[in-house]
Parts: structure tokens; sequence; C-alpha cells
């Protein structure tokens, strides 16, 4: 019998160096640090990241199929900049993906899941960066709790272009409050265990939603017009 060879196995990092680009990138767009119309060279990506030109054009192609970035000129890209129609249209998928994710959460989640989400919504929040923190480990949660994975892999990228929208959402006048108060109702249904209640609440939510980002895109774009 012949011993056993060496281990030569080699441990997988968690991520990719284009897939580690993607989520710092992400982030940034995110937190506002990369605002939308920004140009971004591949040069400038691999100054800021440190990464090849390899890793980082596999990076923004991640990034355009996930909407974030668009093409801009001859070369390079840019943060991508969402016009009105692109926000319908985004919140039209959006409410009927997340009203179906709110049912299937109240029909599948466990009661430590249900409580997550009731710790989430408590008031107390301090500021917008603590309040959309939670609107996004909201939807992680949610998304997890409704056990359906073609729905997550959906959602997901959708999720990823509105968050970049809702930090210009809470710049209007009462919809932060109007928020918390939205979520704080869709947790209570799904505490309930009410699967109807919470798919439209979930619905009347995005619909505000969908409203205020309306409403924060036409103040940006009579700003470009003024600027012109």
């Amino acid at each position: 019998m012949s011993e056993p060879g060496p281990d030569l196995r080699i441990d997988r990092p968690a991520e990719t160096v284009p897939q580690l680009v993607v989520r710092r990138v992400r982030q940034a767009i995110l937190e506002g640090t990369l605002a939308p119309g920004r140009r971004l060279t591949e040069r400038e990506l691999m100054e800021l990241t440190g990464v090849s030109r390899t890793s980082i054009r596999e990076a923004v192609l991640h990034l355009q199929a996930l909407g974030l970035v668009e093409t801009s000129g001859r070369k390079g890209v840019r943060v991508a900049v969402l016009g009105s129609d692109d926000v319908r249209q985004l919140y039209e998928v959006r409410a009927a993906l997340e009203s179906e994710a709110a049912s299937l959460f109240v029909q599948r989640a466990t009661d430590s899941e249900v409580l997550e989400l009731v710790k989430l919504t408590r008031p107390g929040k301090s500021d917008d960066e603590d309040q959309l923190s939670s609107i996004y480990h909201f939807d992680e949660l949610l998304l997890a709790g409704a056990r359906n994975a073609l729905l997550t892999s959906t959602l997901a990228p959708l999720h990823a272009r509105i968050h970049a929208l809702r930090r210009l959402s809470l710049s209007i006048p009462g919809r932060r409050e109007q928020s918390e108060q939205e979520y704080r109702d869709l947790v209570a249904a799904i505490t309930d265990r009410d699967a109807d209640r919470a798919a439209q609440l979930a619905r009347y939510h995005v619909a505000a939603a969908k409203e205020a980002a309306l409403a924060a895109i036409a103040k940006l774009e009579e700003g470009r017009v003024a600027g012109a």
C-alpha cells in the first residue's frame, strides 16, 4: 500500500481580486464618495485600488452588469446617472419583487429572523447614515428569510442601484421620518404573520420611495440645467 502523498491543496480566498474591487467601488458609490456622473478611467481605478489592469477590466464588467457604472466617451466609465424613466422602471420591478419577498418572509422566516427585523426598525436612528445602514441590512435579512435563491439573485442587483438613490431620497424633507414609519408598519404585519398585509405594505413603501426618488432626481436635473 503506497503512502499518502503530500497535501498540496490551496485554500481559495473568499473573494477574487476583481470581486474585491467591485465591493470597494460599490461601497464608495453607496456612501456617496463616488457621485453620479463621476468619470473613472482604468488608470485611476488602478491607482485607487492598487490592482492590475486585467482585474480592473473584469471588475468594471461586473459593475456595468449591476448597473452601477456606464460607458463614458471612448475610454473609461462613469458612475451611472439615472434619469426619471430609469427610476420609474427600477421601482416598478422592485414593487413586484419586494412585495413577494415580504410575503415569503412571513411564510418562511424563523422567529429569530423576525426579531432581527424588529430591532432594525426601532426608533432612535441618529442620522441618515444610520438609517441607510439599517435599510441595507433590512434588505439582506428580508431576502435571506424569503429563502428563494432566484428571487435573491434577481432583486439583489436592483437593490445595489436603488441603494445609491436612497441617499438622494432622504434629502427630501420629511422622507426619512416617513420611511421609518413605513418600515415599522411593514414589520408589524410581518410580526403578525400576515403575508397579504406585508405584501401590501411593501408595495406602499416602494411607491412612496419611488415618488421621493423622482423628486430628488428632478432637483438634480434642474441643478444640471441651471449650471449648464
